[in-house]
């Protein structure tokens, strides 16, 4: 029965564990390969962007030993089809994998910044990217 009791949080917690998606390491947080990330809309619209949510970015590769990691851009772009006279959504590369930095937004909570390497000019501020239904 005791040993019930010990693997019990064990088992509930690994899966919890597996889905962690942000982990910090030290000034810089590191974001698991192959996340999806998408600008806040009502962030976007504040700034008074166009067209919202049309941009967004995955992450290509583990953190670097500099704290950088490479990330490339995507659009969604709507494509009518004149045959069959439907529209539909389509993902476009925007910008070949590039390197960044991600650092927890003290503004915005769950929210990220993506930090220019370069200059230390922020990029875009970033979360990750609801399901749709």
């Amino acid at each position: 029965m005791r040993m019930c009791l010990l693997l019990l949080p064990l088992l509930i917690g690994f899966p919890i564990s597996g889905f962690a998606q942000f982990m910090d390491r030290g000034d810089h947080v590191e974001v698991a390969k192959g996340t999806k990330l998408c600008s806040n809309i009502k962030i976007e619209n504040e700034k008074g962007s166009q067209e919202p949510g049309r941009v967004f970015w995955r992450v290509t590769s583990k953190m670097r030993s500099n704290g950088t990691q490479t990330v490339a851009a995507f659009t969604h772009e709507k494509v009518y089809d004149s045959k069959s006279g439907d529209t539909r959504i389509t993902e476009s590369v925007f910008q070949e994998d590039y390197a960044t930095f991600f650092k927890r937004d003290p503004e915005h909570k769950g929210m990220l910044l993506m930090i220019s390497p370069q200059d230390g000019r922020v990029e875009a501020i970033v979360e990750v990217c609801e399901k749709k239904k």
